[in-house]
């Protein structure tokens, strides 16, 4: 036992000592039974007035958080708000609001105060609280003032703590008036309902004691002076099993303590008999020794160790072998601290040593971070970025410090099991953020990549920043045998009001950099190309902010290093996400009005992009004219753009390009105004629209560099028609029919339209393809169809053909040419009800769409063919888990599209999912696909799941890759194995995924993609 108490303060090791004496000295035990008195150690019946009369030589001093001052008629008037406390001697007056009126003599200071909310009056041997009091002081020695922030010298007359002051100074008293003595009112029978101010921080002068058997058999006692200490001291010596509480701690909760032996000392000069129940003074000592079973509680901490040592007073303690314990609700779990030794060094600080750190709630963790030493202290905070508005204060209206436990650790190891994995010297971080600071772990091995290691690491943590509610922001740092080493970082925030704006925001930012040692394999005829430049990298950011009057601002700023570094590493994003642009874009939207300006870049020289230097847009819909009879419809842009074609690959032997024909290096005014006419009405059952559509456009230069004025003009009318029947009597519980409805809409829109200038002659400022696409498009030409792309592949043409540019609003104004159309859909919805008998709602039971266009001027419009643009969509619902879906999209020209496919989803139980699907795609004699893919996810047990995906060619009769994965979840962490080919690329890859599961990360299934990472891109 030596050796322990040398490891802890001598003050400790000096009460150890004299518990052991105490422990073989003490005879038979004393038995107490616990006693119920009242507060002070005697019942009373009701309060008296305070026989206490402090002097008026004992100074007054004042103390809140906020005040207001200001002068009438030589007297000063303060309105004290928060945590609002007066001292006179040994007499206390605290309240949460406060109306002090101080008149200054000569001689004296003479105040009279009204107090309300939460009223508390603490004087020697009594205490009573109220709603409201008012108390008159008076004092020769002075007033001291002290307040958080600084008084504002404002009068205040329409405040109603000030109005309802001055309203109870004006109450006949019940007392007279005693000098320098509290006259203490009677409050009135009704008042107003008062909203408390938030407060700070409760200050006390006095602590409660109180003991309690641990369970049904009473505790012995043994009490004694101890006369060889100054001052002397009263000991007791409690053993059977005690609970004790302590009351008025500064600052904190009650303390909460048991255990199966414990030892008191105090001052033994105002110590009479054991009493189950003390009250005195903050200041008086009070040191407990605990042993056995020991378990404390104190506001969310919870604490259990076998010795302990705590000093009341000083409000510092030490436990041995102690584990503490504290529930996070950010995180929503408990986490633990365990140790030889945990100190509470002051309030909210403790240290604990050779101690470990887990949010497992296993008695034996499956993972903890060991630490060397621990420290945890509450510290306050202002947070400056988060989601939504941090809570203000009251008087200021400014943000309100924010309490956090704060964790500080030194020679960190991350262990699963007992197999340690990563080593930290140091990390800082909130207890939220107890975790070690990596989020996931990736193993992998393929062909293009070699092995691969690839980490995900929490920044604020490893950073030991405080980490701003709403925010994420995360480090990478991967190794490729093949490739070199990657490091990168992604994060994003939300908040409001930033730069003290009313608004609301939010935005993320990503970055990644490698020195590339390797060659891309892109697939098919691009395995082997050598990058442009071996530094490869990429910069993204952003940011979208909203703000009242509908006004919107976005901003967005992207760089790659070379053309093909999204499409190697990031094949996903590539595919799916937006373009990474570099743009700010201003938006205002009223009712059915809206502006917008875009200023926009070109940073990338791969992408075909167009600089607008700016470019204005203003918008105006269905604004109804003549009463209702015609609606109107407007939008005009104008904009200095320069188009930009992309440059050519850096492998163009390899890597085929033929630049897009519509893409020139133009720039000029670019301009357009275009509007609407429509008169709806109906004819019968039928809804009837004709419309007129004018257009005026200016290109300052075409693809020839040209100037081009262009005048456009469409007409037409528009019609449907519904229709519905329902066969209340079907039903059958098999395919889910409760009844039956069948509606029906036939819809027909002509339109002639006539422009002034070819499509062929114009640029093409707008885009309507992404990067992925347009890429795609510039080696197809090659690859497919030899160097000469057919006009009934052409995009534009293609766009014409289904008006993708005939709306109003439409933004690549330019795809519009004469044309004259009539365009035909017939749409049928099945539908039944379901639900509970009393909540039944209606359904889709099956949907089927088909279209068709007629083409007037088929040579013209058309190819030839007078029918085009043949479409069918089909879905079959038959369960809330089960759809059977088809989709078809013809042209009937030689050469044309003939695009189908047909899938069957199902989830007929909650562990098994299938998906089969048949796809063809044709285009021309050189174009010829179709695949059969097949998926399954299976869910064998509450730990184990496995999932496989196929596709197979059957138009080429070529695999085209399969992915195999499987899943452990865990209690702490999820655990995929992951296996794929890729034909196209020769890939062949497997890959080992463990997630954390715990606090902040994850919880859910592992998505497919995360566990095969780049194999599976590939």
């Amino acid at each position: 036992m030596s050796g322990e108490i040398n490891s802890v303060p001598r003050y400790v090791s000096h009460r150890i000592w004299q518990v052991i004496v105490f422990l073989t000295l003490l005879g038979g035990p004393v038995t107490v039974a616990p006693a119920q008195t009242s507060f002070f150690g005697a019942p009373k019946a009701s309060y008296e007035e305070p026989e206490y009369e402090p002097s008026e030589k004992e100074s007054i001093a004042i103390s809140a958080e906020y005040s207001q001052q200001w002068e009438e008629d030589f007297v000063s008037v303060s309105i004290l708000k928060g945590n609002c406390r007066i001292q006179q001697g040994e007499a206390t007056l605290r309240s949460r609001q406060m109306v002090i009126w101080h008149r200054k003599t000569r001689q004296t200071d003479r105040i009279s105060v009204y107090m309300e909310g939460e009223v508390r009056v603490d004087l020697p041997g009594e205490s009573k609280t109220e709603n409201s009091l008012l108390v008159n002081l008076v004092t020769q020695n002075g007033l001291k003032q002290d307040f958080r922030r600084p008084a504002r010298i404002t009068t205040a007359p329409d405040d109603p703590v000030l109005n309802r002051a001055i309203e109870r100074r004006g109450i006949p008293h019940d007392h007279q008036l005693k000098r320098a003595q509290f006259i203490v009112e009677k409050p009135p029978l009704e008042g107003p309902e008062l909203s408390p101010i938030p407060e700070q921080e409760i200050v006390t002068d006095f602590r409660r004691i109180r003991l309690f058997p641990r369970s049904a058999v009473p505790y012995n006692v043994q009490s004694f002076p101890s006369t060889h200490t100054v001052p002397p001291e009263q000991i007791w010596v409690i053993t059977g099993g005690v609970n004790l509480l302590i009351d008025g701690v500064e600052g904190l909760e009650m303390v909460d303590m048991s255990a199966d032996r414990i030892i008191i000392w105090t001052d033994g000069r105002n110590t009479q008999n054991f009493n189950s129940e003390i009250r005195q003074s903050k200041e008086t000592p009070f040191e407990i020794y605990l042993e056995g079973n020991i378990e404390i509680r104190q506001g969310t901490y919870f604490l259990k160790a076998n010795r302990a040592f705590y000093d009341a007073r000083e409000e510092r303690a030490v436990m041995l072998d102690a584990e503490l314990k504290t529930r996070l609700p950010e995180l929503g779990e408990d986490i633990r601290v365990r140790a030889s030794q945990i100190r509470q060094l002051s309030k909210g600080a403790y240290l604990a040593q050779n101690a470990w750190a887990t949010g497992s709630q296993f008695g034996k963790p499956g993972y903890k971070i060991q630490s060397s030493d621990v420290f945890i202290e509450d510290r306050y905070t202002t947070p400056w970025l988060g989601s939504g508005s941090a809570e203000l204060d009251p008087i200021t209206g400014q943000p309100m410090p924010e309490k956090r436990a704060w964790l500080t650790s030194s020679n960190n190891t991350f262990e699963i099991g007992n197999v340690p994995l990563f080593y930290l010297p140091y990390v800082s971080s909130p207890a939220e953020d107890i975790y070690f600071p990596i989020t996931g772990l990736r193993f992998g091995n393929d062909r293009i990549f070699g092995f691969q290691v690839e980490t995900e690491w929490d920044m604020f943590k490893l950073l030991g920043l405080e980490r701003p509610e709403g925010t994420k922001w995360e480090g990478q740092v991967d190794y490729y045998s093949y490739r070199g080493v990657g490091i990168g970082q992604s994060g994003n925030y939300q908040g409001a009001n930033l730069f003290g704006f009313d608004n609301i925001f939010s935005g993320n930012a990503e970055a990644f950099y490698i020195h590339d040692s390797g060659t891309d394999n892109l697939g098919l005829d691009r395995r082997d190309l050598v990058p442009s430049t071996k530094d490869r990298y990429f910069l993204n950011h952003q940011h979208r902010q909203t703000s009242p009057f509908g006004m919107t601002l976005s901003s967005e700023a992207g760089l790659f290093s070379d053309r093909n570094f999204q499409q190697e590493y990031f094949q996903s994003d590539f595919n799916n996400r937006k373009d990474v642009e570099t743009l700010l874009h201003l938006k205002q939207q009223q009712d059915n009005w809206s502006w917008s300006v875009i200023g926009r870049t070109k940073l990338n020289g791969y992408e075909n992009t167009t600089d607008w230097l700016p470019k204005a847009d203003l918008f105006l819909l269905g604004e109804p004219l003549f009463g209702n009879l015609v609606n109107w419809t407007s939008h005009s842009s104008v904009g200095y753009g320069k188009l930009k074609p992309g440059s050519a690959p850096y492998n163009p032997q390899q890597d085929v390009f033929t630049p897009l024909p519509f893409i020139a290096d133009s720039q000029g005014l670019v301009a357009m105004t275009r509007n609407q006419l429509e008169a709806p009405f109906n004819l019968g059952p039928v809804i009837l629209t004709p419309y007129v559509m004018g257009e005026a456009a200016y290109w300052e230069q075409g693809l020839q560099q040209q100037q081009i004025d262009r005048l456009y003009g469409s007409a037409g009318l528009r019609g449907s028609i519904m229709a519905e029947r329902i066969f209340p009597d079907v039903y059958n519980p098999y395919f889910n029919l409760n009844g039956l409805a069948h509606k029906m809409v036939l819809e027909a829109d002509y339109s002639f339209s006539d422009a002034s200038e070819n499509l062929s002659g114009i640029a093409q400022y707008n885009e309507f393809d992404d990067n992925a696409q347009e890429m795609f498009r510039e080696r197809l030409v090659i690859n497919t169809f030899g160097g000469v792309l057919p006009p009934q592949f052409d995009p534009r043409f293609y766009a014409v053909r289904t008006g993708a540019g005939r709306g109003v609003t439409d933004p690549y104004y330019e795809l519009v040419d004469d044309q004259q159309v009539l365009r035909m859909a017939w749409r049928h919805r099945l539908q039944t009800k379901t639900g509970p008998p009393d909540r039944m709602r209606t359904k889709d039971w099956m949907t089927l769409d088909l279209e068709a266009s007629y083409f007037p001027d088929a040579d013209r419009d058309n190819f030839g063919e007078d029918f085009g643009l043949l479409g069918g969509h089909y879905q079959w619902f038959l369960g809330d888990r089960t759809t059977l879906a088809a989709n078809a999209y013809y042209d009937v020209f030689d050469g044309a599209q003939q695009l189908w496919d047909v899938s069957l989803t199902s989830q007929r139980t909650n562990r098994l999912s299938v998906n089969v699907a048949l796809q063809q795609i044709k285009g021309g004699a050189d174009l010829d696909s179709q695949i059969l893919s097949a998926g399954l996810n299976y869910v064998m047990s509450q730990k184990w799941s496995a999932g496989i995906s196929t596709a197979y060619d059957l138009g080429e009769n070529v695999n085209r890759g399969q992915i195999l994965s499987l899943t452990r979840t865990g209690a702490d962490f999820i655990t995929s194995l992951g296996m794929s080919y890729n034909q196209s690329t020769g890939n062949a890859g497997i890959g080992l995924t463990i997630m954390p599961r715990f606090g902040n990360f994850g919880g859910g299934p592992a998505d497919l993609s995360s566990i095969l990472g780049n194999t599976a891109s590939q």
